[in-house]
């Protein structure tokens, strides 16, 4: 009773503007809104979730089973005191004062607020085509004039012996392919963004590193196989 009240009680601070602004906007808005206080003292999870359906007027699904695969309970503890925190915030740690480190996680599916373990999450796969081809630009490098071994051991210019002189040879001054272009092709530009992206974002989520999230080049476009949260991070919010 008195945790209930607890929670109504904070509910009332800013429920009414907040949940009219959500119905208008949906669950993205829902999590940007801003909570002047959320005091969550020894309240279960169940518990402090409802407090933030209700507060943020937004549709949220818990998936329990997958949560009690992991030994978490509608009934596990929540102790949060934050001020001035956006519900998004609150939400990450409710989840991370439930379980330790990324256990858990939520998304957004079609207005749809939906926590479940990061396990379940990976495990829905999307495919996103993105047009990669204004990054994309195949141009030419030099390699540098480089003086050669001969030229440096001999201990510089040397002055060529005319007939009769006794005069040393000159040492022969560059080496290798000076002055050359090598073109590097937008499939090889491609290569290192893919590169960049799977070093960057979760490296443990994709095939090369032993994951489940795929990434191709073709014509101009990435084409990539990952989870929601993986998309999201590479070109934004997926609805």
């Amino acid at each position: 009773m008195l945790r209930s009240l607890a929670i109504g009680i904070v509910a009332l601070l800013v429920l009414v503007p907040c949940a009219r602004a959500a119905t208008t906007s949906g669950a993205r808005a829902a999590l940007e809104m801003r909570l002047p206080e959320a005091k969550l003292t020894n309240v279960t999870l169940a518990d402090a979730l409802d407090f933030l359906r209700d507060i943020g007027g937004a549709n949220i699904i818990v998936d329990w089973k997958a949560l009690d695969a992991l030994n978490i309970g509608k009934d596990t503890p929540i102790n949060i005191n934050l001020h001035s925190v956006r519900l998004a915030k609150v939400l990450s740690l409710v989840l991370s004062e439930a379980a330790p480190g990324d256990l858990l996680t939520f998304y957004v599916d079609e207005n749809v607020i939906q926590i479940t373990s990061r396990a379940e999450a990976d495990k829905k796969l999307i495919v996103i085509v993105y047009n990669v081809m204004d990054l994309l630009a195949e141009q030419d490098t030099f390699e540098p004039l480089q003086l050669s071994d001969t030229f440096l051991s001999s201990g510089g210019p040397q002055v060529q012996g005319g007939s009769g002189t006794g005069g040393n040879t000159s040492a022969t001054i560059f080496s290798g392919n000076a002055g050359t272009a090598t073109t590097i092709t937008k499939q090889e530009e491609a290569d290192k963004l893919i590169k960049l992206i799977e070093t960057i974002i979760r490296p443990d989520i994709w095939k090369t590193n032993g994951g489940v999230a795929d990434i191709e080049y073709y014509n101009g476009n990435l084409i990539v196989s990952a989870p929601r949260s993986i998309q999201e991070a590479i070109g934004g919010p997926v609805d």
